[in-house]
């Protein structure tokens, strides 16, 4: 049985204030800052808190880049449940091992022919679910994640900029993060801008299909997160690999903030949304820290 969301320190983490020259507000809402050090520690505990009842007895999966999959290992534990994490090769070395070294279980899938490695993750756990004994909890496809940010992420950030937001940009995998805050804010503030991030490369509302190294957004078309929320998502962004690390890097090299990859990818597209609108205040999701990503930095 879970303790209540606040027992465990979920959410309400901190924003950072960045000026820049044009007069643009860009803010980062620090998803570091949070429980487990990301912010799939909100969607993992409301999957889990509000786990159907077929699940109940079932080997819990998900196919993960790490951060969700260590989320719910420490979860599913508090709740009695089993846990194993289908990853691939992409993941961080220390994600791996902090996986490893909390006992959570892991699976390693290889690509399949004609998939790439997220879709070849997802494929598995759909053939472990049908065998039986296990339920893939889906976070590309889950209410449950949506409501996760609808409840605490989007509140939080509107009580934080006391409403003055004209852009938010979030970094879109799953889709659950975005469809859950851009649906509060949405409701609060009748002008704002919903803009998701995704690496060149994913299809989400990118066009060319290409490999891309960002283990933490993309896929390979929408999820069903966002297809069910077809109204939230008003603009999109595809940063290559490259550009998200450089602008993770500029983040701790400007501003000493240590980002992952995932959030500099959100940071570029908000740099590219104040080049075009001077004044405006623009707040970012920055996902997660830049502990798990020195190979790339």
């Amino acid at each position: 049985m879970l303790k209540s969301i606040d027992d465990y320190h979920i959410g309400h983490t901190p924003i950072v204030n960045i000026d820049q020259s044009n007069g643009s507000r860009i803010i980062l809402k620090l998803e570091r800052e949070n429980f487990l050090g990301s912010v799939k520690a909100r969607t993992g505990y409301f999957m889990i808190k509000y786990l159907p009842e077929e699940a109940r007895g079932k080997m819990i999966i998900e196919s993960t880049s790490g951060n969700l999959g260590f989320a719910l290992g420490f979860l599913c534990k508090e709740a009695g449940l089993e846990f194993t994490c289908l990853i691939d090769e992409t993941i961080a070395d220390k994600k791996l091992r902090r996986l490893q070294a909390e006992g959570i279980g892991c699976i390693m899938v290889k690509q399949e022919e004609g998939f790439d490695l997220r879709s070849s993750r997802i494929r598995h756990a759909e053939r472990m679910m049908r065998e039986g004994g296990c339920f893939w909890v889906n976070q590309y496809d889950n209410n449950d994640a949506v409501r996760a940010h609808e409840e605490t992420t989007g509140p939080e950030l509107f009580a934080q900029t006391e409403g003055r937001i004209d852009f938010c940009v979030c970094p879109m995998g799953s889709g659950g993060t975005i469809c859950g805050l851009g649906r509060y804010l949405k409701r609060k503030l009748w002008n704002v801008k919903i803009c998701g991030a995704e690496p060149f490369g994913s299809t989400i509302y990118g066009t060319e299909d290409a490999p891309y190294i960002n283990a933490g957004a993309g896929l390979k078309g929408k999820p069903g997160n966002i297809l069910k929320n077809p109204d939230i998502v008003d603009m999109s962004f595809a940063v290559s690999d490259d550009e998200a690390i450089y602008s993770a890097k500029k983040i701790k090299d400007d501003y000493g903030i240590s980002v992952g990859i995932t959030s500099g990818m959100a940071y570029a597209a908000a740099l590219r949304i104040s080049e075009n609108n001077p004044g405006s205040s623009i707040a970012v999701i920055a996902p997660d820290g830049g502990e798990a990503y020195a190979e790339y930095f």
